[in-house]
């Protein structure tokens, strides 16, 4: 009988070159916490003070450092030679990546690295039918690819030269609140937030949002809406080191605001957001935002951008709405329709959770991860000696 693969054994590369602090990020460093604190060693390879470098060193994780980005071919020979000397250097036995743009040079790799399994977490927008035969033939390298919701694993078996049972549905892996009581909420104010990222340097989105509330207040007060509104502004590390903090000010006094609008330093959980009555979120890059759903964790109806992936997360006007990005007036109308039929959103996000739970608990995707990675390893392991034993 073959011996059990004991995952303590093997050592993980986390792959992850950007600047950001976005959903994408934060899985890779949930990622690697989790195979650490499971017995394996594990190593982030980042670009050096970015800020998943800064987090990863909170948690004690080692990192690798690469210089600049993937934008050109010569930087990702560079990738390339750099990543080759890490592998011969370091024993790894895994490579999960995070960044399309790595997947080039490391399938270049790997095709001579029959060995080492690479999986890859999807989650940005691509345009793949402008890649070469070349980029698509290292791309299809790639073992398995992991996907947070079921329409972004029908776009990754469009996109990708891979066959559709290495696509799963692994779910956001995010914390669940320990309970929820939306009676706690004062019927007498109504609290809005939005999230600003701390990497966010265009004021453009939010100006959107902040141009709708003057024609939001009179459109409600024309109706009978008598309820105080609060425009919450969040963020995850202090508003004093924001570097949009001095101009969303300007903003707000030179159209006269100030009253309605306040800024709170929150952490990324879903506990910050049980005092939310309703989530606002702003254009994004990504196609998932594990924002979303710690606002629908916590009962919080969401008014989010219109996208596929965002339109199956209301579930089509149950849980909230969905606007253009561009467009402030669609954005004024759906906030008022939300608030003046808050009850009904209330009450059919009554057990969301539960329904999340099944699909998004940390607990279920660190299983499918762990399954994942014993399976692939294994996978690799058997093909590499059957060649061998055939030479």
């Amino acid at each position: 009988m073959r011996e059990r693969l004991r995952l303590a054994d093997l050592s993980v590369l986390y792959i992850c070159l950007s600047d950001e602090w976005d959903t994408i990020e934060r899985r890779c460093l949930s990622d690697a916490s989790y195979f650490r604190n499971i017995g394996g060693s594990a190593f982030i390879l980042c670009h050096e003070k970015s800020l998943l470098d800064r987090a990863a060193e909170k948690e004690d994780i080692p990192r690798i450092y690469f210089s600049s980005n993937l934008s050109t071919w010569r930087s990702k020979l560079n990738f390339y030679f750099q990543l080759q000397v890490i592998l011969q250097k370091t024993q790894i036995d895994l490579i999960h990546a995070y960044n399309y743009e790595t997947l080039i040079p490391l399938g270049m790799i790997l095709k001579g690295m029959p060995q080492i399994p690479m999986i890859f977490t999807f989650n940005e927008n691509i345009e793949w039918r402008r890649s070469s035969f070349l980029d698509k033939w290292f791309v299809s390298r790639t073992d398995s690819i992991f996907t947070f919701s079921p329409n972004i694993r029908d776009l990754a078996v469009e996109s990708f030269p891979v066959s559709g049972r290495k696509v799963h549905v692994t779910g956001a892996g995010i914390d669940f609140p320990v309970k929820i009581d939306r009676a706690q909420h004062a019927s007498t104010k109504k609290k809005i937030m939005v999230f600003i990222p701390r990497t966010e340097r265009e004021l453009h989105k939010l100006k959107i949002f902040v141009d709708s509330i003057s024609p939001l207040l009179y459109q409600l007060s024309q109706v009978g809406f008598n309820q105080q509104l609060i425009f919450t502004f969040i963020t995850d590390i202090s508003w004093y080191e924001h570097s949009l903090y001095d101009s969303i000010k300007r903003m707000i006094l030179e159209r006269h605001l100030e009253m309605h609008i306040s800024f709170e330093t929150r952490q990324l959980t879903s506990f910050s957001f049980q005092d939310c009555d309703l989530f606002v979120g702003l254009p994004m890059n990504e196609l998932f935002s594990d924002l979303d759903l710690y606002a629908l964790v916590t009962q919080t109806p969401v008014l989010l951008p219109r996208t596929s992936t965002r339109q199956q997360v209301v579930k089509q006007g149950k849980f909230g709405e969905t606007y253009h990005p561009e467009d402030g007036r669609e954005l004024k109308d759906k906030i008022a329709k939300i608030l003046l039929n808050y009850s009904n959103y209330v009450e059919e996000l009554n057990g969301v959770e539960l329904e999340l739970q099944e699909q998004h608990h940390f607990e279920r995707y660190a299983e499918d991860l762990y399954t994942h990675y014993e399976k692939l390893y294994s996978q690799r392991l058997r093909y590499t000696q059957k060649k061998k034993k055939l030479a």
